[in-house]
């Protein structure tokens, strides 16, 4: 019987190995790298559906052609800060002819709606009084000879004064027009379309037509910045384009915490895929933002602010 051969076993190329594990090595970052990539890409998040919407008074009176609107309501504003002079004691209204001077605490809310140009110029102001300061404003208009020189123009039913005034800021006097309806005190003292603003809004109001928060892209604009309730100290919404190219409208709203007020813009534009485009340019010019996010077609940026800003981020967009 022969004796059978050994086999020798091949020994294993150290180099060749060596050459593998790199490889494999190389492999495995190459992935770690790309998957950190891509999960550090934002994501497109979208609005419910079902979104609620809560509707508050002073909404209707805001046409649906309206370029800016611009509340404050000054009552919520003195409960997040636990300042009662947050917005001074300066005058905030006068009205020589009926001896009216308005200040800050005679006031809930205030609301500032601009009707798209040429057609109308300036803006139009409602200010919800408090329920003395109202029930003086009527009786003073029913004491008051203001009809002496210009007689006031009946609108619909609603009596409007030709009167001047000075609001906050002015230096001198303007020929402005008011009215009270609704219990709110409405006046423009535009010098071209004073009159013709507030009879537009007037006319928006008795003919039921659609406001512009009726508009389902405005309502999903204020959800998208944080808004799920009717606590918020400001809200303004401008139909224009902002230092981002190709928006189409910018919603900011102003949210009061415990300790801190959270302001958060909404920039729309055509597509998502567009507001990703921005995002990096909305980093340059929204600078340390706490959050930046793609909802939609919305990039929402959001600041968190100690309550010692709440004063200056209610001066508008």
């Amino acid at each position: 019987m022969r004796p059978r051969k050994r086999v020798k076993a091949k020994k294993k190329n150290p180099s060749r190995l060596r050459s593998y594990s790199f490889t494999i090595t190389i492999v495995v970052i190459a992935i770690f790298i790309v998957g950190s990539y891509f999960q550090s890409l934002p994501t497109v998040e979208h609005i419910p559906a079902g979104f609620e919407f809560k509707s508050q008074e002073w909404m209707p009176y805001v046409p649906g052609d309206a370029e800016y609107v611009g509340y404050v309501n000054y009552r919520q504003a003195y409960y997040v800060s636990h300042n009662s002079s947050l917005f001074g004691t300066e005058t905030l209204l006068e009205i020589p002819q009926l001896g009216l001077k308005i200040n800050p605490m005679e006031i809930t809310y205030e609301l500032v709606i601009q009707l798209p140009e040429p057609k109308y110029s300036g803006s139009t102001t409602i200010l919800q009084l408090t329920a003395k300061r109202q029930t003086d404003l009527v009786n003073d208009l029913a004491s008051v000879n203001v009809t002496r020189t210009h007689l006031p123009l009946n609108y619909d039913g609603h009596m409007v004064y030709e009167l001047l005034m000075r609001k906050f800021g002015d230096q001198n006097l303007n020929l402005g027009y008011m009215t009270v309806f609704n219990n709110q005190l409405m006046l423009s003292n535009d010098k071209s379309s004073g009159l013709q603003n507030v009879e537009a809004i007037l006319y928006h109001v008795s003919s039921s037509e659609k406001s512009l928060f009726d508009d389902i892209t405005v309502r999903q604009a204020v959800y998208a910045t944080g808004v799920t309730d009717e606590n918020y100290v400001g809200l303004y919404v401008g139909m224009f384009s902002t230092q981002l190219n190709d928006t189409k409208m910018v919603v900011k709203a102003v949210i009061g915490n415990s300790d801190s007020i959270s302001v958060s813009r909404a920039l729309l534009f055509p597509t998502s895929g567009i507001a990703l485009e921005h995002l990096n340019e909305a980093h340059e010019i929204y600078k340390n933002a706490t959050s930046y996010r793609i909802l939609d077609s919305w990039l929402v940026v959001t600041y968190n602010y100690p309550l010692g800003k709440l004063r200056s981020e209610l001066i508008g967009i």
